[in-house]
């Protein structure tokens, strides 16, 4: 399992600094104002991975109990479907968004998401780490492209050139690593729709996630000023820098939960590496704040006012390393108990931005991630301990 992380990690912190050396081009050229739109316009795109994510992670929980022979693309079929939905409502309710920036943004995530789904499965991890690099490294050269040659500082046209060549080179991967023998395009209804009601409360979960990390954004643009938009988004690029080791460890501990799930052998993975995580999560979290520290102090001194902001996200990325090894509900397929923590942290997240940020500011933005972030992480892993350690005894 650690060789296999280590694959995706390498290739991973390779797409996160060429990630932030994108993010410090365009600080370089934005003012503070048009850094937060920019960043609010991309967070809004973002959303559209309700409408494939949540499909693919429950396709993948299927396809490995299962053991299904080829991996089947016909289920993207629901995420062309939804798109159309998903475009009227984030310009009806959130931003306009240009039918352009938004269908080849649509379409590089869509290729890339499915393409890394099919490489995950297939444990194939350095196509899957090509796939980010090649992504990433894109953005960035378009980026340069367009501030050096074009001598422009407009952040939609900026998206559109990113995402333009962005699902080019996505286009051109998929023919070459997608095997012809291990896929298949099967658009059957009664698939389509035992895997959606199967899996529903897993799906509705999935979903959640990018709407939580929205929605602090949305109270910051919707109640503050140009600027704190701006500060904010700063801190929030931040906090996904010290997330940079989650997905490398969530991609392979994925499969690796539902092996251990198979063996009902949950107490023993848990208390052979408690300490390990323990250890690993606290030293992710003192060099998070002094990365924090160092940018905000000797490299982007405009954004200075961000850093107790920031901190207090760099400790929800903290619960996250820390319990995520140990939430197992997933691959016991208990998504009802997801679905109930999902609910409930995006309730209080709400109701704490919409009660106290005009008062108080950008600090309860931060605030309710963290606490959002307690409650639906740590509920997981306490709920994966009490049910699978009754389970146990009851065996």
């Amino acid at each position: 399992m650690l060789k296999n992380i280590a694959k995706i990690f390498t290739s991973h912190i390779i797409v996160k600094a060429i990630g932030i050396i994108n993010i410090a081009l365009v600080l370089m050229f934005f003012s503070i104002e048009n850094f937060g739109n920019y960043s609010f316009t991309l967070l809004a795109l973002n959303l559209f991975a309700i409408t494939i994510d949540p499909i693919l992670s429950s396709y993948l929980i299927d396809y490995k109990i299962f053991n299904y022979d080829k991996y089947n693309f016909g289920i993207l079929i629901i995420t062309l479907v939804l798109g159309f939905f998903f475009y009227v409502c984030i310009n009806f309710f959130i931003i306009e968004v240009p039918i352009f920036l938004f269908f080849v943004f649509s379409l590089s995530y869509m290729i890339s998401a499915g393409l890394k789904s099919y490489l995950n499965i297939k444990e194939r991890y350095y196509d899957y780490g090509i796939v980010d690099l090649a992504r990433q490294f894109s953005i960035f050269l378009t980026s340069v492209i367009y501030f050096y040659t074009l001598n422009s500082n407009n952040y939609i046209e900026l998206l559109e050139f990113n995402y333009l060549f962005s699902s080019m080179i996505m286009i051109f991967l998929a023919f070459v690593f997608i095997k012809k023998n291990e896929v298949e395009l099967s658009l059957s209804i009664n698939k389509l729709k035992n895997l959606v009601f199967k899996s529903k409360f897993l799906i509705f979960y999935t979903s959640l996630i990018p709407v939580l990390i929205f929605i602090d954004s949305y109270f910051v643009d919707s109640y503050l000023t140009e600027e704190d938009l701006g500060i904010y988004s700063f801190s929030v690029k931040i906090y996904n820098i010290s997330l940079m080791l989650v997905v490398p460890i969530f991609t392979v501990l994925n499969i690796r939960q539902i092996e251990i799930a198979k063996e009902d052998n949950y107490l023993s993975f848990t208390k052979e590496n408690l300490n390990k995580i323990i250890l690993f999560s606290v030293v992710i979290l003192f060099l998070s704040i002094f990365l924090n520290w160092v940018l905000v102090n000797y490299l982007f001194i405009d954004y200075r006012e961000s850093f107790w902001i920031t901190n207090l996200l760099i400790l929800a990325s903290f619960i996250t390393y820390i319990t995520l090894p140990f939430s197992f509900l997933i691959a016991y397929r208990k998504y009802k108990h997801l679905f109930f923590l999902g609910v409930i942290g995006v309730s209080v997240n709400i109701g704490l931005n919409f009660l106290l940020i005009q008062k108080y500011g950008m600090i309860i933005a931060a605030l309710s991630t963290f606490v959002s972030q307690l409650i639906i992480n740590l509920g997981a892993a306490i709920f994966s301990y009490f049910l699978l350690k009754n389970k146990k005894h009851e065996d």
